[in-house]
């Protein structure tokens, strides 16, 4: 509960005293007797806050008051406030006004005062501290003129004054109402009483435009216009207590203006927008935003409106206006509204243009007009269209709808479309005029308008009217009609056409006169028709039968032809191709026939004559019989001639290879297809014909006789039926063909081989009957010769050994069992006389010194061992020998093999020829030299024994041993036997080995090697031989020179005594000393006889042929 009265307790405690305004709030809890009142309020704790002056207690009696002074000098008459009024709002603010006497100058005047809520309790303000349970408050005067206002009019009767009515606003403000004997303000009332009143607000907000008078904007439909405003606090007094926060809105209305009553009615602001921005940051500002704003602070904002868009906006100009209102926090009643004007300006228009104005047609046709039409307003607008042959009366409003001229219509354009704002259309008007028309001139107009738009103006633009020329001329066409059954034929050089076309004259009969522009010129006069027709077209027009309808005047083609009406008449175009014609389009022959005085009035028609392509070739070669032999390759030149009237991109192909008896046979022939070329028929562009070289190959293996070989010429194009234009045919006749072939087999050997003296070489080779025919070859063998002159190796063209007459070439058959492996088959020994020989083996007839194989069928192999027995004395070199097979029907002079010749010179053999190279390589030891100095020691001593070696051969021997072998005697059996078996072991005394000796060097001088071996000195006399390589290890040129004997026997130095003890010590030796030099000596004889067998097994596998693919 809030109480408010007039107190005297800072004066004194009298009645007639000073008062002030104080306030109490109390909390009615309970109840109980107060004062003796049933009923009554408690007296305990029932003051929240305790009594508290409000108004100003200017000159408080320190006596009775502990309240400050606030006037030191206390000079006011009357201090006193009185009549205090109470109410409080809604948010349980307390407001009072009362009565104030304290300003002399007023005498009377209304205060006010607003206590804001609190929760807090006790004093309600302590004026030591400036603390206390209520906010700081301040009174304010309501009036500001001197006048009697229902007060007290005696200080002694203060109960008689009248209080300031108070009443509730809507907000946190109060309504206040007095009695006033002025006119509530310092105007005199006569001393009457008026009723004043005052609302009393707690603040002031204000809104503003930036720019001053900037309350009204013009925009165009979709577009956007902000308002800049800034709204201020306007409170008076301190700004952190009159501080407050306040919400935006905004309100909007729209209104038209009617044309017919002049005035503006409201419209709908469905498609307006509107809304509010912070200046600062462009954020938007929501209806719930609060803005906080000191005493005399502001703030800038914007207000962005948008008008409808071009789709949405009526077809009227709208003024939208739209008030911002701000409203504070405190008290709804604080606010300020701001209006502003949107004007949005809609413009409604029509543009028509067309390309072209003036349209000539005949009668019966049609006039198109390409109509652009463009919305020149700022709106979506539907446009209404109106044709007519006078423009509309824009008096009464109408426009005429479609009013042409008789007879005519319009098809194709719209009554009405809807475009966007300079967005355009092209229509085509179609104006369709009746054949009945006059010939003339007609104007059409063309009128579009907007429907949004009820004042139509054309300078405005919201009315656009178009011009439309039309000139009607006589009709042309359809007057004289042509009808050709066939306007195109096709035929061949030479020949002729006849084209008939019905000739009609409509509506009416008429003279018609026919022509020919552009035909071929007609012959010179005095010129052969024939002649004329060779290379020149010609055509001429036939009328009916003798010359229907005839010429007016038979001496001038132009007179015309009387032509009946709607009657066909049959006139015949007879063109004529010349006899030398090419293929393809010929000239274009033009009929025309038109009204005579009438050159419009017309019908023409073209007649196309194309040339047949007559394709033909001619195929020739200049040989059609020739003589080959197997393996060999042939040019036949083969000429194709185009013959016909056209290019030919030919083909020239191989038909067939057959024998004698028509059957097929696979030959290889080429023809270069890829270099024929397209062929003219006149020379002009490419030649008329081509010559080209076609590669027949006769294969290797054919039979003789007589084979065809035929080549077709095929065109591009099928022509009569078929592509082949013509056929060569040559025939081919193989000869009997002998040809006897030798070679080396290169899968088992090849032709150099390494060799030495002595030995026996093998090489395998193929023998082959090339030719077609059977045959029996011969086998030869051919030599060189060295010239005394020059030193050069010629062959020698007769079969024959030669200078290596003790060389030895022989001949075997090699047969295969199974697949791998073979068996050497010797041929047998005949005589050339014999009755009969072997069929299936070779034969050497020993009478004429000639090798034979057993007849081979044509295209057969036999494989061949060539045996060469290299003679023992051959110089260590390189040796060719020449190996031939010959046929049984001779060589090519005798009409044989025709690749036979004597000679053997040159570098290319002739096939049957073979040459085998033998390089002879072997060591050669010889020693040189063999001396003692001293020839007899003591027994058991050792005599040096001098031997010089050297190497005359031409390969390098390796491990070359040397050994000392003792004899009783020496003669030439020992020696042979040295030669051929070596030294026995019982005789050998001393050995030593060589590791190598090389042959001669470059200079062909050998190097001698001196090697000192220790004869052991045994009892007696002995001769003594050197021998080198005594197993015959080393393959040499001769081992003749490996054994020298030494000139003076060895022996001690007193043989005959010296043996003598010996046996005496022999026989003396105990007897277990003689068993065991008998077992040692068996032990050497073992070892010596293995050693033996070793070499001579050696000696079994080694061969003497050593085949290698390159040099040493």
């Amino acid at each position: 509960t809030h109480i408010a009265w007039m107190d005297a307790r800072d004066y004194s405690f009298a009645e007639v005293s000073d008062y002030e305004v104080y306030y109490t709030k109390l909390r009615m809890q309970g109840s109980g007797d107060w004062d003796g009142a049933e009923e009554g309020l408690s007296t305990y704790a029932i003051k929240r806050i305790d009594d508290t002056p409000i108004s100003t207690v200017e000159c408080p009696n320190p006596e009775v008051s502990s309240l400050p002074v606030i006037n030191s000098q206390c000079d006011v008459t009357n201090p006193s406030s009185m009549y205090p009024s109470l109410l409080t709002d809604y948010r349980n603010n307390v407001h009072i006004s009362w009565i104030d006497f304290a300003n002399s100058t007023s005498n009377e005047e209304i205060r006010y005062v607003r206590l804001n809520q609190t929760d807090l309790t006790g004093p309600g303000w302590d004026f030591e501290t400036g603390t206390g349970a209520l906010d700081r408050w301040e009174h304010v005067a309501v009036t500001n003129w001197s006048s009697n206002k229902l007060a007290a009019y005696q200080a002694s009767k203060p109960m008689i004054g009248q209080p300031p009515a108070m009443a509730n606003d809507l907000g946190s403000g109060a309504h206040i109402a007095w009695a006033d004997n002025k006119k509530c303000s310092d105007e005199p009332n006569n001393n009457r009483y008026t009723i004043c009143y005052s609302h009393v607000l707690t603040g002031q907000v204000d809104i503003d435009y930036v720019v001053e008078f900037d309350y009204r904007h013009t925009v165009e439909p979709g577009e956007e216009t902000v308002y800049n405003l800034t709204v201020m606090n306007t409170t008076p007094g301190p700004k952190e207590l009159v501080a407050d926060s306040y919400s935006f809105d905004y309100s909007m209305s729209a209104t038209i203006l009617d044309l017919e009553s002049n005035q503006r009615v409201p419209v709908s602001t469905q498609n307006w927008t509107a809304t509010l921005h912070y200046a600062t940051n462009k954020s938007k500002i929501q209806p719930t935003d609060l803005i906080f704003l000191n005493g005399s602070e502001s703030m800038q904002f914007y207000l962005k409106v948008k008008a409808p868009s071009i789709y949405q906006a009526g077809d009227n100009d709208v003024d939208c206006e739209i008030i911002v209102t701000a409203v504070a926090e405190s008290d709804p009643a604080i606010r300020s509204d701001k209006p502003t004007i949107t004007t949005m300006d809609v413009v409604h228009g029509i543009d028509l243009e067309t390309s072209h104005r003036l349209q000539d047609v005949e009668q019966g046709k049609p006039a198109t007009f390409s109509i652009t039409i463009t919305n020149t307003g700022n709106v979506v607008d539907s446009f209404s269209f109106y044709l007519g042959a006078q423009p509309s009366s824009q008096v009464s409003g109408g426009f005429t709808d479609w009013q042409l001229p008789f007879g005519w219509t319009a098809d194709s354009f719209p009554t009405q479309v809807v475009l966007n704002p300079d967005q355009k259309i092209t229509k085509n008007l179609q104006l369709n005029i009746p054949s009945t028309e006059d010939p003339g001139t007609f104007v059409i107009y063309l009128e579009g308008l907007s429907d949004g738009e009820p004042i139509r103006i054309i300078e405005k633009g919201t009315y656009d009217v178009l011009e439309l020329w039309v000139n009607v001329s006589i009709k042309t066409t359809d007057n004289v009609v042509f009808f050709a059954r066939d306007p195109v034929e096709q035929i061949h050089q030479g020949d002729c056409h006849d084209y008939e076309v019905d000739v009609t004259k409509r509506d009416e009969s008429g003279d018609l006169v026919f022509s020919m522009p552009g035909a071929p010129p007609a012959p010179p006069e005095g010129v052969d028709l024939g002649e004329w027709r060779q290379n020149n077209w010609t055509a001429e027009l036939l009328f009916g039968n003798n010359d229907y309808p005839p010429l007016n005047d038979p001496n001038d083609v132009n007179s015309g032809r009387k032509w009946p009406a709607d009657t066909p008449i049959t006139v015949t175009v007879r063109v004529c191709a010349p006899i030398s014609a090419p293929a393809g389009l010929g000239p274009a022959v033009t009929v025309k026939a038109h009204l005579k005085g009438y050159p419009k009035v017309s019908d023409s028609e073209i007649f196309s004559t194309k040339i047949i392509h007559e394709y033909r070739l001619d195929a020739s070669t200049p040989d059609t019989q020739m003589t080959v032999n197997p393996g060999e390759e042939w040019l036949i030149p083969v000429t194709v001639e185009n013959t016909g009237n056209g290019p030919d991109r030919y083909d020239l192909r191989m038909a067939s290879v057959t024998d004698a008896s028509g059957v097929e046979v696979q030959w290889d022939v080429t023809v270069p297809r890829d270099k024929l070329f397209e062929l003219s028929y006149d020379n002009l562009t490419t030649p008329k014909s081509q010559t080209v070289d076609v590669i027949m190959k006769v294969p290797k293996q054919v039979q003789a006789g007589q084979y065809t070989l035929k080549l077709n010429a095929f065109s591009e194009e099928l022509y009569e039926g078929t592509r082949l234009r013509d056929t060569v045919t040559v025939v081919v006749i193989v000869n009997e063909f002998y040809d006897m072939q030798i070679s080396i087999d290169e899968s088992q050997d090849n032709p150099l081989k390494i060799t030495a003296p002595g030995r026996i070489v093998k090489y395998v080779v193929n023998v082959t009957n090339a030719g077609n025919v059977p045959d029996t070859p011969r086998l030869h063998n051919h030599t060189q010769i060295k010239d005394p002159t020059s030193g050069e190796l010629t062959w020698v063209e007769t079969p024959g050994m030669g200078s290596l007459s003790d060389w030895v070439v022989s001949w075997s058959l090699v047969e295969f069992i199974g697949s791998d492996l073979t068996r050497e088959i010797p041929c047998e020994t005949s005589v050339s006389s014999a009755n009969a020989f072997p069929e299936d083996t070779c034969v050497y007839l020993n009478d004429i010194n000639e090798w034979r194989l057993p007849e081979m069928a044509p295209y057969s192999t036999h494989l061949l061992y060539a045996t060469v027995q290299v003679s023992p004395s051959a110089v260590l070199d390189t040796r060719e020998i020449g190996l031939k097979v010959t046929s049984a029907s001779g060589n090519m002079e005798d009409g044989g093999d025709y690749d036979d010749s004597l000679s053997w010179a040159g570098t290319d053999l002739d096939s049957n020829e073979l040459v085998v190279t033998l390089r002879l390589r072997a060591p050669d030891l010889v020693i040189s030299k063999v001396s003692v100095e001293n020839k007899d020691a003591d027994v058991g001593e050792t005599i040096p024994v001098q031997i010089i070696l050297k190497n005359t051969g031409n390969v390098q021997a390796n491990d070359v041993e040397i050994v000392l072998c003792e004899y009783d005697e020496i003669d030439d059996d020992v020696i042979k036997d040295l030669q051929k078996d070596g030294c026995p072991d019982e005789n050998i005394v001393m050995r030593q080995s060589i590791g190598a000796i090389q042959p001669p060097d470059a200079t062909g001088e050998a190097n001698e090697i001196e090697v000192y071996m220790l004869y052991p000195v045994t009892a007696g006399s002995y001769e003594v031989v050197v021998l080198v390589d005594p197993q015959n290890s080393i393959v040499e040129v001769s081992e003749k020179n490996n054994v020298m004997v030494i000139t003076s026997e060895l022996s001690s130095s007193s043989p005959i005594w010296d043996v003598t003890k010996s046996i005496v010590g022999t026989y003396s030796l105990p007897t277990g000393i003689i068993l065991l030099t008998f077992s040692l000596f068996s032990v050497l004889y073992l070892v010596g006889r293995g050693r033996r067998a070793d070499v001579k097994d050696r000696l079994a596998e080694q061969s003497s042929l050593v085949s290698v693919l390159n040099d040493d």
